[in-house]
């Protein structure tokens, strides 16, 4: 008989939130809680936690300076797995112009 290793399943609870007054219904409905039953990374700054928050589009986690938000540069995808120390947004790629019609 082989021995056989106890592996923990990650498993994942994704929780809308609730109605509140600092946020537009549009953007309540773009946001979802992630609980975890084990620790992980936070994608943007990597530190450990059971509950996460994510948004449904592509989007911005910014880090918390003294006033301002500080720019990562990164753009994560749907369901991407970030603390709450990060405010997210999303992501709106810059339009680029359509070319010159030649004559």
């Amino acid at each position: 008989m082989s021995k056989q290793k106890n592996k923990e399943i990650l498993c994942v609870e994704i929780l809308e939130d609730k109605e509140n007054k600092m946020f537009t219904e549009e953007q309540r409905r773009m946001i979802r809680f992630l609980r975890y039953s084990q620790f992980i990374p936070c994608e943007e700054c990597g530190k450990k936690r059971k509950v996460m928050w994510t948004m449904l589009c592509d989007f911005e986690a910014h880090s918390m300076g003294d006033i301002t938000f500080r720019d990562s540069g990164k753009v994560h995808p749907p369901l991407t797995p970030v603390c709450q120390d990060h405010p997210m947004g999303p992501h709106f790629p810059a339009k680029t112009p359509p070319s010159a019609k030649r004559k």
